[in-house]
């Protein structure tokens, strides 16, 4: 049974009871009716254990807690209302959320947000602008495409969208993957994967991984650390691994709606069963209650209760069967093709630390960074190795690193699980701001600088991420010309402060060559006070512009701890001609 219908018959029956006299229940009469907004609303749900949490599973969770109050933020339907007071939930209306969702001024795709076509124009067009250095991959279809269009509740006729993808690659550098229509060879080189917008009301995600995919491509050959991730990385960006559902959230602002957009979460799959029979009836679709699948709840790991809904119409409903949806398979699919698996079958088998390759999933919105496990309190094997790179990409946002059964609520089939599940890698799932769907210009002014450092950090690591986060950071670069010598200097500080606060052992630095490629040669440097012994240490870098051609030049730089662990590889650019540098700007990395 649907639990809008339950929650209908529940409330007919408390007024059955009511007028046959019952006290307790006439006594209960006027609290169970207080004044709730019409239509759907957003209510605080408050709790004693976030354990509790999992009796709400088939409702609509926003990915909100407040730890410090014990309250999430639930959307609700007045049925739904009563029928938690009744089974003794603390409840109360949140009249911001609940104007937000109601608030028909609101049009962000007249006012900067992409529709879904508008981000595929775009990254098409950004694909044909570098063309040997990314590929515009689609990587699978979306329910109704599969279907040959779908017939939307509300009248309309939707063809669908393929599932696209950018890769970001430097091809002339060997070792990238090799794309042919819907076949990928595996390459040799890293990969980091950025998906975003799998629930398709959080839209702000995908304006993200685009910024993320333009900053890359944009600032090579300007920005030394785009240069070798693209030169040495494939990384791969999923702008919406749910198009059909961003563009039911669209529908909302287009006519005939004309109003907010709609909180689709999930995607457009309306018979699981295929009877053809639609499972689930409410349109338009609401902020509490819609069909579809939620596809970060059809993941083949870790797939159905508790922390999931058996029921069509419930925001978190899991699908038929694990990966039974078009676009999770295809999404499975296509990491499966660029990682390979490196962990074993059972729940306490630990990735090696050598495991290779990284997945972040963008979602909003609690300014969180979530780890594995997501449905269950247990920890992850690779416990330390996750938790250590996740409290290191909190400290570029100061968002809060943790497991989601201790600061949100547990969830089973997500992404997250899946990919360090099958794979072993680290994934992570970055809740982003505070808002669904900010004012457009909250994305340039605090979403994206805000995660852009983590990302390039996640990136950086994707070689040996469970190694390479024990190391320590190099936190400045900065160049100069030394007139005496005629010698091209840089001064870097190495910080391991972050990570387990051992002592400097030791630095390196190349030239042009990575320290991981054939033919590297890492050169020495020198503490600036004459020894390396403390957890951060000021180092010189001096090299002779006359053993370089004229030109620009990489320089590539890592540090050591007293445990032996090399830490990220952080860079610059120096230009040299007759035997002279010409001044680069000071280059900030790693805080």
């Amino acid at each position: 049974m649907h639990r809008s219908v339950a929650g209908l018959l529940c409330l007919a029956v408390l007024l059955v009871a009511a007028s046959a006299g019952q006290s307790s229940t006439t006594a209960l009469a006027p609290q169970l009716a207080p004044n709730l907004p019409p239509g759907d609303f957003v209510a605080r749900v408050y709790y004693s254990q976030i354990s509790d949490l999992a009796a709400l599973a088939g409702y609509d969770i926003w990915e909100y807690n407040n730890l410090e109050e014990k309250f999430v933020l639930v959307a609700l339907s007045e049925a739904d209302y009563l029928l938690l007071e009744q089974e003794g939930w603390q409840l109360e209306v949140d009249w911001k959320a609940t104007t937000d969702i109601k608030n028909h001024s609101l049009r962000p795709f007249l006012n900067g947000y992409k529709t879904v076509d508008e981000i595929y124009a775009t990254l098409e067009s950004l694909n044909a602008q570098f063309p040997t250095l990314s590929e515009w991959v689609t990587y699978g279809d979306g329910y109704c495409l599969t279907q040959g269009g779908c017939s939307i509740l509300g009248g309309e006729f939707f063809a669908g969208y393929p599932l696209q993808a950018l890769r970001i690659s430097n091809e002339d550098v060997s070792g990238t993957s090799i794309v042919q229509g819907l076949e990928i060879v595996r390459g040799q080189k890293p990969v980091f994967v950025l998906l975003a917008n799998i629930h398709a009301r959080e839209i702000t995600t995908a304006e993200i991984a685009m910024r993320f995919a333009e900053w890359m491509l944009t600032q090579y050959g300007q920005d030394a650390d785009a240069t070798w991730l693209v030169d040495w990385h494939e990384l791969w960006i999923i702008p919406t691994a749910n198009p059909e559902g961003h563009w039911l959230v669209e529908l909302g602002s287009s006519p005939p709606y004309d109003g907010a957009p709609f909180y689709q979460r999930k995607n457009l799959n309306n018979d699981v069963d295929d009877d053809q029979q639609s499972d689930c009836s409410v349109w338009p679709p609401s902020a509490g209650w819609q069909y579809g699948v939620d596809l970060n709840r059809n993941h083949s790991f870790a797939w159905g209760p508790p922390g999931s809904s058996s029921e069509p119409c419930s925001q978190t409903f899991r699908g038929p069967h694990m990966a039974s949806e078009p676009e999770t398979a295809a999404l499975q699919q296509l990491v499966r093709k660029l990682i390979p698996d490196q962990r074993g079958p059972a729940l306490e088998d630990s990735a090696p630390l050598d495991t290779t390759g990284i997945l972040l999933t963008l979602h909003s919105y609690s300014e969180l960074i979530l780890r594995p496990w997501g449905h269950t309190s247990q920890e992850a094997p690779n416990e330390p190795g996750l938790k250590a790179i996740g409290d290191k990409m909190a400290t570029y946002s100061g968002y809060r690193s943790c497991q989601p059964g201790s600061c949100l609520y547990g969830a089973n089939g997500a992404t997250d699980d899946w990919a360090y599940g099958e794979l072993g890698i680290p994934a992570f799932t970055f809740e982003i701001g505070r808002e669904f769907m900010p004012p457009y210009e909250m994305i340039d002014a605090v979403q994206w600088p805000e995660n852009k450092p983590a990302f390039i950090y996640a990136a950086k690591i994707a070689r040996s991420p469970y190694q390479t986060v024990w190391g320590p950071d190099v936190t400045q670069a900065a160049v100069s010309s030394h007139v005496a010598s005629d010698a091209i200097q840089i001064s870097v500080v190495i910080d391991e402060t972050d990570h387990g606060g051992q002592n400097i052992q030791d630095a390196v630095y190349s030239v042009d060559t990575p320290f991981w490629s054939d033919g590297a040669l890492p050169l020495p440097t020198a503490a600036a006070d004459g020894a390396y012994d403390s957890v951060t240490e000021d180092v010189v870098i001096t090299i002779d512009p006359g053993s370089l051609s004229a030109g620009k030049h990489i320089v590539f730089i890592r540090g050591q701890d007293s445990a032996g662990n090399f830490g990220v590889t952080a860079s610059v650019f120096i230009e040299v001609e007759a035997t002279r540098l010409f001044h680069f700007p000071l280059v900030l990395r790693n805080k």
